[in-house]
């Protein structure tokens, strides 16, 4: 399979070509490496300190990941996750903080009637979100927003196990290691879609961004089904982007709300 490799710069043009300015302040593709880091003086319980900015992410009490307890969540009726996914050209940057997927234009997630477009794919080892305890070896955060500024983010979980999955394999096979470097492959399709797991039941709750400057009002749902992918990839995931997970984050008086689920699963 042929690579393409382009510099940061035409990268960054060539993704602007398929976002509207809201998607632009959303993804933020950059290849400059982030002020803040996952570890040391610049991990997460510093990051208010790095920049005047971020203090949200200290102050703010509806922020994510969080912890997540089948037991206290409140059923709600079924309304389902409508994915209305297509393919895009492989176009992923390693920042220094995470992988992530940069996606085309005319991808949607539709949920209460509302359509919100996919941005990005941000991967992150090992999982944020905690469901009864448990933290999942890996997570990815499917972006997604609105001309409104609404922002929507569907987590999948992911364990390691024998089962490949194709989709995530191309990703890491065209993986920049470096932190600031791009790959871009013009005939080489993804779809997200082969990212969800088969059943879609899921948790919802008011939360934020999980990295600076930690924006709140984020509407965040977490399937509670994992996707199943080879011991190999996660460890090749690991090795990219190492450990880059924010600690989990006080509920408060939040409550998290179960659909498309029933009190006996």
């Amino acid at each position: 399979m042929q690579r393409y490799w382009f510099s940061p710069a035409l990268v960054i043009l060539l993704l602007s070509t398929h976002a509207h300015a809201w998607q632009a302040q959303l993804s933020e593709m950059k290849a400059s490496a982030p002020d803040w880091s996952y570890a040391d003086e610049r991990g997460p319980s510093h990051w208010s300190e790095v920049n005047p900015s971020y203090e949200r992410c200290h102050a703010g009490r509806l922020q994510s990941p969080v912890p997540i307890e089948r037991a206290a969540a409140l059923f709600q009726p079924c309304t389902p996750l409508r994915f209305r996914y297509r393919s895009t050209a492989l176009h992923v940057v390693n920042d220094g903080n995470a992988l992530r997927l940069g996606y085309d234009r005319g991808s949607h997630l539709v949920i209460d009637g509302l359509s919100y477009e996919l941005v990005e794919l941000r991967f992150h080892v090992p999982g944020e979100h905690a469901i009864d305890g448990r933290i999942a070896d890996a997570e990815i955060e499917f972006i997604h927003g609105n001309n409104r500024g609404d922002i929507a983010i569907v987590s999948v979980l992911i364990e390691a196990g024998n089962r490949v999955n194709q989709t995530l394999r191309r990703i890491l096979e065209h993986a920049p290691v470096a932190a600031g470097k791009h790959a871009y492959g013009r005939n080489i399709g993804v779809n997200a879609v082969f990212l969800l797991p088969a059943r879609r039941s899921y948790f919802r709750y008011q939360g934020s961004m999980t990295r600076p400057p930690c924006e709140e009002g984020v509407h965040r749902y977490v399937l509670d089904t994992p996707i199943e992918i080879a011991a190999s990839d996660l460890a090749r995931l690991a090795q990219i982007i190492g450990t880059n997970a924010r600690p989990l984050q006080p509920l408060g008086q939040r409550r998290v709300e179960a659909l498309c689920t029933s009190a006996n699963d």
